[in-house]
């Protein structure tokens, strides 16, 4: 192998000088820059990107915050709302009961009055019933008629001992 012939190497190595030379100055001067400069353009922009994406989390976590917090608010006011609509559906609802129960009683005071005065009307006319049931039932039984004095005292001697014997 000729390459490996040590009478070879320094013009081997010559050409070795004259290729990677330019090659390397033209690598140095013009192609790395340019990779250089694509490189720190990409780490501009994703430091760029990050810090946009940084800004827009802090941005969604203030709008997430700030939503949490109006709808906090939502819900306590209404559940106040709800529970000062049940506060007055119920004092209307036992303002309600009661005007009834009022209505109620009224109706049932009147009713026992009436009773009480058709009671007391019916007792006051069950003495006369009862004279002239006297009355009839003697002038039945015994043919004859009766006086309406006489027939009160039986009446009233038969209450008398109706009401002893109680």
């Amino acid at each position: 192998m000729p390459q490996l012939d040590p009478s070879v190497f320094p013009t081997q190595l010559f050409w070795l000088a004259l290729t990677f030379i330019p090659l390397y100055l033209i690598l140095w001067k013009a192609a790395l820059p340019r990779v250089t400069s694509v490189r720190e353009a990409r780490r501009a922009r994703i430091d760029a990107d990050l810090e946009k994406a940084s800004a827009l989390k802090a941005e969604s976590e203030a709008a997430l915050a700030d939503y949490e917090k109006t709808m906090a608010d939502a819900t306590a006011r209404a559940q106040a709302t709800i529970r000062e609509s049940a506060q007055k559906a119920a004092d209307a609802a036992a303002a309600q009961r009661e005007a009834l129960a009022q209505k109620l009683a009224e109706q049932t005071a009147d009713a026992e009055r009436r009773i009480g005065e058709e009671k007391d009307r019916a007792l006051a006319s069950i003495g006369d019933i009862a004279n002239d049931l006297t009355q009839a039932a003697s002038a039945r039984l015994i043919g004859g008629d009766i006086g309406g004095d006489e027939a009160k005292a039986a009446v009233d001697s038969v209450i008398a001992n109706a009401g002893g014997s109680r």
